[in-house]
């Protein structure tokens, strides 16, 4: 199971680790109704929306439930026509109304496999929770923090893409954003070390569209600040930063042969070694120290097959390319 987190944190639901979240798949907004389907089976689709009584006005005849409880208490129906069947739940919690929805088509009501989605549908509504304004923050920073971790997890398959096919100005890029990632994890578990919190610094894991950026070569001077770089690595990065952008914005119109690419790329890859290494004694010291991301886990703890999973998932809607995508196995 992994948890879905509405994308400003207003609610959470727990639901099968090989459920796709299917709005970013398709296109659509991240608004209700939030759609999920099976990875292998279009034959139907989940679909769970939350409004505020601003945006639908509450059912006078539903008893309001409180923030923050799991196993709400939905009120079911059924509304099947036009060749499809739909299961629909609706519950009032505080100041908003959930409705959720489960869809087939109606040929297919007495298939196994519409049936097992329908008891998993029900599981996962009695994890929903509407959470209070105050556990809203926290929720929205944990989930970006695990999409950063499987973000930072699927550019290694575009990495390895890049090694087959020899695209040696793409394995650049793809290591210097890697090396970024790397350097931010590292100043956010320093700062939770040193300030003894498990807070986590989202400035550094997430941009949205209307955030100010924290470019990588702020990122460098900030590690480098920080006593994470030494101030030959952080002169390192900074030449590797400008051949990188003669390569991109220069290659055609300037002497840089294809030969220097590869000796570019061969540099990124020593310099990324050198700061994953840093950020492996930085997760040490989390861990022992007892403060951060690793304060609780061994970060060299061997995984669960169901944490393997969620990752898998995680990184499958990060891609949404078939040819990238990873089975998630039975357990």
């Amino acid at each position: 199971m992994k948890w879905f987190t509405e994308p400003s944190g207003k609610f959470v639901i727990k639901i099968p680790t090989d459920w796709r979240y299917a709005n970013v798949a398709a296109g659509h907004e991240e608004v209700s109704p939030f759609s999920f389907e099976s990875y292998s089976n279009k034959n139907w689709a989940f679909q769970i929306s939350c409004y505020s009584a601003e945006e639908k006005p509450l059912n006078k005849n539903v008893k309001p439930q409180k923030f923050d409880t799991p196993n709400l208490e939905f009120n079911e129906f059924r509304r099947d026509g036009g060749g499809f069947n739909m299961h629909i739940w609706g519950a009032v919690v505080e100041d908003h109304t959930i409705i959720a929805k489960y869809i087939y088509g109606t040929t297919k009501e007495k298939e196994k496999d519409i049936l097992y989605e329908l008891d998993r549908v029900k599981k996962a509504l009695a994890t929903v929770q509407l959470l209070c304004p105050e556990n809203r923050t926290t929720a929205f920073e944990l989930d970006k923090y695990e999409k950063f971790m499987a973000s930072l997890a699927a550019s290694f398959d575009l990495k390895y893409k890049a090694i087959e096919n020899s695209s040696f100005i793409e394995f650049i890029i793809i290591v210097a954003s890697q090396i970024d990632a790397y350097l931010r994890l590292s100043l956010l578990i320093k700062y939770q070390v040193e300030e003894q919190t498990n807070d986590l610094k989202i400035e550094l894991l997430y941009q949205g569209e209307s955030d100010p950026p924290i470019a990588e070569r702020k990122i460098y001077k900030r590690s480098k600040e920080a006593g994470i770089l030494s101030t030959e690595e952080f002169d390192e990065l900074e030449l590797l930063y400008k051949l990188r952008n003669k390569v991109v914005h220069r290659y055609i119109i300037s002497d840089f042969r294809t030969r220097q690419i590869i000796e570019l790329a061969i540099d990124y890859e020593k310099i990324s070694e050198i700061i994953r290494l840093k950020l492996k004694e930085l997760e040490d010291l989390s861990h022992e120290r007892g403060f951060g991301i690793y304060s609780e886990r061994y970060p060299r703890t061997e995984h669960p097959p169901e944490a393997i999973n969620f990752l898998f998932s995680q990184v499958n809607d990060k891609h949404l390319v078939s040819d990238l995508e990873r089975k998630i196995k039975s357990i």
